[in-house]
């Protein structure tokens, strides 16, 4: 190696101390002592990934509770009116069809019900419908 990358590497050793040393070992086996490094104020800080409320910022995620049950909504068969247009310039008439929604579980907890993301029928005007998408929603008992 040249006389410069010798430098470099002085200089970059200097502006990048290691820190890795400066930090005592952690306890051998049990769990670990609390420090101000590693305490929470949140009794739920480290929810599992399967909940719902994982990765939320909210202070007050703590508000969904425990698990109680699980309620499952069924699927739901909905007579909707839909306009059919007339074939050339007659007009067209409004039609019952069947439409059926599809169905869901609800999660209910301690403090409320969580509904999931889900599928839902929307009316945009007068015998015109759309599929939406609701959101994930909890409320409170």
């Amino acid at each position: 190696m040249s006389r410069a990358s010798h430098l470099a590497a002085l200089v970059l050793i200097g502006v990048f101390p290691l820190t890795a040393s400066a930090q005592p070992p952690p306890p051998s086996g049990g769990n670990t002592p609390p420090t101000p490094g590693n305490l929470t104020t949140v009794p739920n800080d480290f929810p599992s990934p399967t909940h719902p409320w994982y990765g939320l910022p909210s202070p007050n995620r703590s508000t969904y509770g425990d698990v109680v049950g699980y309620i499952q909504v069924p699927r739901q068969q909905v007579v909707v009116p839909v306009y059919v247009p007339a074939p050339g310039s007659f007009s067209g008439e409004y039609q019952q069809q069947v439409v059926e929604l599809p169905g869901y579980v609800v999660t209910e907890t301690t403090t409320g019900y969580f509904y999931p993301e889900r599928w839902s029928l929307e009316q945009v005007t007068y015998g015109v419908y759309q599929w939406r998408v609701k959101p994930s929603v909890f409320t409170l008992k």
